[in-house]
This record gives C-alpha cells, sequence and structure tokens, in this order.
C-alpha cells in the first residue's frame, strides 16, 4: 500500500512539473499588475518601437467588471509608466514642417496604447532618446478558465 501512495505521489510530481503553474489555478485566478505590464509592454512594442524599455510601472487603481450583455467577465487596470525609447519610434513619420505625413499624427502631447478610449490611431514620431509617460488603461476579457488581453494573447 505504502509503495502505491509512493507511485502515486511521484507521478503526481512528475505531472505537476510538467503542467504550467496557471493550470492548477482554482481561487484568485484573475489577472495580476504583472500580466497588465506584459500587455503594455507588448502594446507599446508594437505601435511605436520594439527596442523601447519601460522604466517604471506603476498600477494605480484595478477592478473587476461584470461585462455587461457579453456573457463574460473583465478585469481593468489602470496605470502610469514611464517608456524610453532609445532608438525613437516612427521615424518614417518625423515632422519636415508643414502637415503630417499621410498615416502620421502629429500630436507630440498625449500617448496612449489604449485600444477603447482615446487611441491615436495613426503613427506617432518620438524622437530617439526621449522618455513618455504614460496614464493609460488595459483590460482583460474571461475565455474560459483563462484572460485574454488587449495584445491579444491569453494570460
Amino acid at each position: 500500500m505504502k509503495l502505491m501512495k509512493i507511485v502515486a505521489l511521484a507521478m503526481f510530481a512528475a505531472f505537476a512539473g510538467a503542467v504550467p503553474a496557471k493550470a492548477f489555478c482554482l481561487v484568485n485566478c484573475e489577472p495580476k499588475a504583472e500580466d497588465a505590464r506584459k500587455v503594455f509592454e507588448n502594446l507599446i512594442k508594437d505601435k511605436f518601437d520594439k527596442d523601447a524599455v519601460i522604466e517604471k510601472f506603476e498600477v494605480t487603481r484595478f477592478w473587476p467588471l461584470d461585462v455587461e450583455g457579453a456573457g463574460h467577465a473583465g478585469y481593468e487596470f489602470y496605470f502610469k509608466a514611464s517608456v524610453k525609447f532609445p532608438k525613437g519610434a516612427n521615424p518614417q513619420c518625423k515632422p519636415e514642417g508643414g502637415a503630417p505625413k499621410a498615416g502620421c499624427s502629429d500630436n507630440t502631447s498625449y500617448y496612449s496604447t489604449t485600444i477603447q478610449n482615446q487611441m491615436i490611431k495613426d503613427k506617432q514620431y518620438i524622437e530617439p532618446g526621449r522618455v513618455i509617460d504614460f496614464s493609460d488603461e488595459t483590460r482583460f476579457d474571461q475565455e474560459g478558465s483563462k484572460w485574454k488581453g488587449q495584445d491579444g494573447n491569453m494570460y
């Protein structure tokens, strides 16, 4: 009987080591601040520059959402972040006097990765070495036992 328990525990340990920790989540499975940071990082690198460096990231508020009419839960994070752009961003949009180039925004006072609120859809030029402060938000939508971030990835 002891041998069977030992074998069962060994098999469980081997299985547990092979499966990601999130697969065993039964309690407190909501997305975390680290997940919000990863979504923000992915969106920054996609929208602005892959070499951008997040120097500061601080969640200021967060809460669960009941997404009315959608039939699923959500989770929302508000945060402040500082991002350094060593190589700048979107050099094709560098202003050269006159009107902005096609597909480029001339807005240099507001930057956001938010998909739903106040997002500037056109590309924005950022000078090399500049640090941009973001006051932004991101949302996760529950899909089964996982959470889909605004970057399209599951957390």
